[in-house]
């Protein structure tokens, strides 16, 4: 199992993947530093200003509903097309969303976190194909792990671990139960492991990092989650990439001072734009 270590420590003990990837989150006084705070909800005046706004006219709302439309063919494509072969892999299904509230959660953040729904694997490609890397350099940390899709996905490409954040107790056992099951033969890494934990406890591995979010909380909670990369890496800088898809807050990273956005090739930018249900942002750090 490769090391990953802990970000508050420049020389850790061995120890495995989760281990290593959850750690105590920044004091409060350095978070307030290194990300500006989510943004406040509106007062009742500004309410007030946005129920006077004129209605959205007959032909935007017709746009919106063929939007709304083409997004829920792509959701079913990918869902009965290309993902069909892959989610026969898995030993406990991962294409059943999930409702938080039917789940147990100890953490504090539970009113912050989003319910499971699973990253269609075409959309996962398409994203990580931005990370032109030599991935046997890197952690892949995936925060809402979930039933452990997007983690497995990733050990079909050979990176040198990888590590689920999961804080809602059945889907972290359906994640074991995916990861102990899963053909080996189809794994480029099987150094996999993910911990129950809240992902405001995790910080990134001490070398390169991969951290994928597929929309697993609020606002608020991502806030904390990345002062603790930003803090991280302001201590020891290293290669972080950020994979968002239906990110909930980019504002956030652009004003960090610490990622750029990656540009996608032209290829990857058709696909996306015209396949995927689902937007995605890559991130990469200055360093």
């Amino acid at each position: 199992m490769a090391e990953i270590a802990n970000k508050a420590a420049v020389q850790a003990q061995p120890q495995s993947p989760a281990q290593a990837a959850a750690t105590q989150p920044a004091p409060k006084t350095a978070q307030a530093a290194a990300v500006p705070a989510p943004a406040q909800q509106p007062d009742d005046g500004g309410a007030q200003k946005a129920n006077d706004a004129p209605p959205a006219s007959p032909s935007r709302m017709r746009l919106e509903t063929v939007k709304a439309e083409y997004q829920s063919l792509l959701r079913k494509l990918h869902e009965r097309v290309f993902d069909a072969p892959r989610e026969q892999l898995f030993f406990v299904p991962t294409k059943e969303h999930a409702a938080l509230s039917t789940l147990t959660i100890a953490s504090s953040n539970r009113a912050y976190g989003h319910d499971y729904r699973p990253v269609p694997c075409k959309v996962f490609d398409w994203a990580l194909d931005q990370v032109q890397e030599d991935f046997s350099k890197f952690t892949f940390v995936d925060y809402g792990a979930g039933k452990g899709r997007a983690m497995l996905l990733a050990a079909e490409h050979p990176f040198a671990a990888i590590a689920g954040v999961e804080f809602a107790e059945e889907l972290h056992d359906n994640a074991q139960m995916n990861i102990a099951q899963y053909p080996r033969s189809n794994m480029r890494c099987r150094n996999v492991e993910c911990v129950l934990v809240d992902a405001v406890e995790v910080g990134p591995p001490d070398g390169a990092s991969v951290h994928f979010f597929f929309d697993p909380f609020a606002r608020e909670v991502f806030a904390e989650v990345l002062n603790n990369l930003v803090m991280a890496y302001r201590m020891k800088p290293r290669r972080l990439y950020l994979i968002l898809v239906d990110p909930v807050a980019t504002d956030l990273v652009d004003a960090s001072g610490v990622f750029a956005r990656v540009e996608p090739s032209q290829a990857d930018e058709f696909k996306l734009k015209l396949l995927s249900p689902h937007s995605v942002v890559v991130y990469r750090s200055l360093a």
